[in-house]
């Protein structure tokens, strides 16, 4: 089928055309203004939000919305807008109009999955990234495929994490991101090992994520390989001093090693980035 107005090539199937709203069953077209009409508000609109006018793209699509109200595409761009002004319920509302519209609009079911995850709703973002990858099977989407490894991990299905985690590697084998989360997912397993393997290779992947670094060296610490963690703390301290995190670390694995003295530098070093941790002084009045 094609759009009578706007020339898209639609499925059979569609009501509406997803790119302009035109109405494509019998009767009366609820396109009521031109597509020039049209095309100047979405020109307007796009100059609003370019310049970070948000509320004024915001009225602008609106408009378009109101003679038009079957365009998908409008209410993703909308749904945008409500996004970057951090009102996420109006932009799930608008991203979920999309996907009624055109039920194969990759990237508004993309939007609603991470939306969903931001907001802990891990089955329907888990649903929502399997939509895309439904949808596309052409594209292979190693960024879904971590997207959905992540919410498969926050929603305790921690198998088919991993599963996904290493669908996306094998996709993109330098995809740092997914490598790191496939290494705290076999670190929550157990599985230390492996788990030093893949920060050591998103670490390779350029993912310079102090947290990678941070998490090898605890993982080094748990198979007591005492001494390769001890240089990863210090290397982030070197770069980090603040970094409370590596201080305690690196002071629980002199503990393990028996250097009480080196401990308490470190915990010292802690108390004075955060003089309140009550913990911290309590290991200090025992050492």
């Amino acid at each position: 089928m094609i759009c009578p107005v706007c020339e898209t090539e639609l499925l059979d199937k569609y009501k509406f055309c997803y790119e302009c709203g035109t109405n494509l069953t019998k009767g009366e077209n609820k396109l009521s203004v031109s597509p020039n009409e049209i095309n100047k508000l979405l020109e307007l609109s796009f100059a609003f939000e370019i310049n970070n006018l948000v509320d004024e793209a915001i009225k602008a699509y609106t408009a378009i919305l109101q003679v038009s109200e079957n365009y998908a595409d409008v209410h993703y761009k909308l749904a945008n807008a409500y996004e970057a002004k951090g009102e996420i319920g109006k932009s799930i509302a608008e991203y979920q109009k999309a996907v009624r519209i055109n039920p194969n609009y990759v990237e508004a079911h993309r939007k609603l999955g991470e939306l969903y995850s931001d907001e802990g709703l891990y089955e329907l973002a888990i649903s929502e990234f399997k939509k895309v990858l439904d949808i596309k099977i052409i594209h292979r989407y190693a960024d879904v495929h971590n997207n959905l490894g992540v919410a498969y991990e926050k929603n305790g299905q921690l198998a088919e994490a991993i599963k996904s985690y290493r669908t996306s590697i094998s996709i993109n084998p330098k995809y740092g991101k997914a490598h790191f989360n496939l290494g705290n997912a076999l670190f929550d397993k157990g599985e230390y090992k492996e788990a030093i393997e893949e920060y050591r290779l998103a670490i390779n992947s350029k993912f310079d994520d102090t947290l990678c670094y941070n998490n090898l060296g605890i993982t080094l610490a748990k198979i007591k390989k005492y001494k390769d963690a001890i240089e990863i703390f210090e290397e982030i301290i070197k770069h980090y001093p603040n970094f409370i995190s590596a201080h305690r670390n690196l002071a629980n694995v002199h503990l393990e090693t028996g250097d009480n003295k080196k401990a308490k530098v470190q915990f010292k070093q802690i108390l004075k980035l955060d003089p309140e941790d009550l913990e911290v002084k309590e290991i200090l009045e025992t050492l």
